[in-house]
C-alpha cells in the first residue's frame, strides 16, 4: 500500500479540481477548496478504502 496516493477532489461548490493525498482523506477530515474556501468533511472510508486496493 503507497501513502503517496494522490486523490483529485472536486469542490462541491466552486467546482474547482485539487488534489490531496489518499491518507488525508480519512473519516471525519476536512478538507478546504483552495479556491473558495469551502470546508467539506469526509464521511465514511470512501478515500481510503482505495489504498486498500493499491
Amino acid at each position: 500500500m503507497s501513502a503517496d496516493v494522490v486523490i483529485t477532489v472536486t469542490c462541491p461548490v466552486c467546482q474547482k479540481d485539487f488534489d490531496k493525498k489518499a491518507k488525508d482523506l480519512h473519516d471525519g477530515a476536512i478538507v478546504v477548496c483552495p479556491g473558495c474556501g469551502e470546508k467539506t468533511t469526509i464521511r465514511g472510508t470512501m478515500f481510503t478504502d482505495l489504498l486498500k486496493n493499491k
